[in-house]
């Protein structure tokens, strides 16, 4: 992407969305050529990449009230209204809007807002980020539908019933647990995905991919109280779950110190978040010395660093990941010997 303005896709989004439904309820068409032109007169984008605009026009096709489709015989993009919005289908493009990065959190609501407004919904519901990423629905998933259902029950405050289930090596889902009793908190959005949040058993938390979800029922018994994992008065914050979930897995809280190179700064930041503890370590790298969802999940992730990454504390995951280091060199083996009888 090309764009001058990188950090607000989300304005030029909104923007394009307004310049379309002005053509749907004029011409019905509109030409790229214009589209980039009148972008660049809003927005000053400068150069728009054509891969940027059509990756745009299919989002905004995807999830806005707005059919748009090239003619390649005109070389025109057809557009015309669709049905309005429903709330939950709104809420994706609204948790998308929140959950992407920007830097005003204020500006990020009064889009959301808008949004709203141009579906023709008086009151937008309660719009707190509760999600990062975009979202990927599925082919041939009744998400909305499901995601509809969770909604009310979390509405209700009333506990859930589904089964789970996980792909087999014939891609196909297969359950894997039956019957599970969840009290359903919230939807959030990480790496493309929905997941539920809720407890299952005990004072914590745990997720569910939506899509894997199926056989919902809502029961009758109340829920138990967020109260009860968070503390009285607490609320559940739901930004903080992400950063401590790399991969969204379950585990236990735990202290991890992990020496890292420089280079890895990025990568780390853009996994853990902006808040995550990080002290300098010398002039060639930092130490990460915070809380983690431990998992094997986050073990692959350090595991992904390679040498540019040093496992301190705790004890038992600096051996578990020389371990897997010392197993990994094995399959390796004859590599190296084959290397080590060239040189002779």
């Amino acid at each position: 992407m090309h764009t001058s303005d990188l950090n607000a896709p989300r304005t030029r989004l909104l923007e394009l969305y307004r310049i379309l439904e002005s053509a749907a309820a004029t011409t019905g068409h509109i030409s790229m050529r214009d589209m980039k032109k009148r972008l660049d007169e809003r927005l000053g984008l400068g150069e728009y990449d054509r891969r940027t605009m059509y990756e745009d026009l299919c989002l905004l096709d995807a999830i806005t009230n707005l059919s748009v489709a090239y003619d390649k015989r005109l070389r025109v993009h057809n557009v015309a209204l669709k049905e309005n919005l429903t709330k939950q289908e709104l809420q994706i493009v609204v948790n998308a809007i929140l959950s992407a990065r920007f830097d005003s959190e204020i500006e990020s609501g009064s889009l959301a807002h808008k949004l709203y407004a141009l579906s023709g919904y008086k009151k937008a519901p309660g719009l707190a980020p509760s999600a990062v990423g975009r979202v990927k629905l599925g082919a041939g998933e009744d998400t909305l539908d499901k995601l509809a259902f969770i909604q009310n029950a979390i509405e209700k405050k009333r506990k859930i019933m589904f089964d789970y289930r996980k792909y087999t090596l014939n891609k196909k889902f297969e359950v894997v647990r039956a019957g599970c009793l969840v009290s359903p908190y919230k939807i959030l959005w990480q790496n493309d995905m929905l997941y539920l949040v809720g407890n299952f058993e005990g004072n914590s938390f745990a997720h569910y991919r939506l899509e894997r979800i199926c056989n919902l029922r809502i029961m009758k018994e109340k829920r138990k109280p967020v109260d009860d994992i968070v503390g009285v008065g607490k609320p559940f914050d739901e930004a903080e779950y992400l950063r401590l979930a790399v991969g969204l897995s379950r585990g236990e809280r735990t202290r991890v110190v992990i020496r890292f190179q420089s280079a890895a700064l990025n990568d780390v930041l853009d996994s853990l978040g902006k808040d995550v503890r990080l002290s300098p370590e010398g002039n060639s790298g930092f130490t990460l010395d915070d809380k983690v969802l431990l998992n094997k999940k986050f073990i692959r992730w350090v595991l992904g660093f390679g040498a540019s990454a040093e496992v301190l504390e705790p004890k038992t995951l600096r051996e578990e990941v020389a371990a897997v280091i010392k197993e990994a060199g094995k399959v390796y083996d004859d590599v190296h010997h084959e290397c080590t009888g060239n040189m002779r």
